[in-house]
């Protein structure tokens, strides 16, 4: 586990086939402390929470696809769970609570940005100039990309949610698949959508 940013922090389990990594992340927000789309933990993951003093107070899972290690998280912390409502029937879950677009998660506003599922949200983290996506964009050794159209349920939904970032001020990409972009994000994301991505 490391700090991204502060208040923001980052394991990883690298996926063999795919050749990149899936990422948890940790938001310690004034608000509360909120573990998103959490991969398995290793021993030293969690010597790291503790020595760090997160102790997590919601679990957000950004998409149907990024359950992961929710099991494990809720067995250890016993914390709500949060997932847009579109998404928990395709997830299989019983959330605590459903978010809509616009919502508030301690301090975390909810984007919803559909397309590679009907209910993936990001969250935003306007003091931090933060954004964290789950899947609707990837960066692999930190290349920006969509998921192959194929595992998109409506590419031009994602395409139209994806233009929304423009109209966020941000300098901090997380990314649920792939490396984080710390500095400057935004800049990357809007070259990234001028090629028609």
């Amino acid at each position: 586990m490391i700090q991204l940013a502060e208040g923001a922090y980052c394991w990883s389990s690298f996926n063999p086939e795919k050749k990149f990594n899936f990422n948890g992340h940790i938001l310690k927000t004034a608000g509360g402390t909120v573990i998103v789309d959490p991969v398995p933990f290793s021993a030293d993951d969690l010597a790291y929470l503790e020595a760090a003093g997160l102790k997590p107070d919601a679990l957000v899972i950004t998409n149907r696809n990024h359950l992961r290690a929710s099991a494990e998280v809720i067995r250890r912390w016993t914390i709500p769970t949060f997932i847009h409502i579109l998404e928990v029937e395709g997830a299989g879950i019983k959330p605590d609570r459903t978010v809509q677009d616009g919502d508030i998660v301690h301090g975390l506003l909810c984007v919803h940005l559909p397309g590679k599922s009907p209910g993936e949200i990001a969250l935003y983290w306007p003091e931090r100039r933060l954004f964290l996506l789950g899947d609707a964009l990837i960066a692999p050794q930190g290349r920006l990309k969509t998921v192959p159209v194929e595992k998109q349920d409506d590419p031009a939904a994602l395409k139209r949610s994806l233009e929304l970032l423009r109209t966020y001020d941000f300098d901090h990409l997380l990314v649920g698949d792939g490396d984080p972009l710390l500095g400057d994000a935004k800049t990357a994301v809007v070259a990234f959508l001028n090629k028609g991505a």
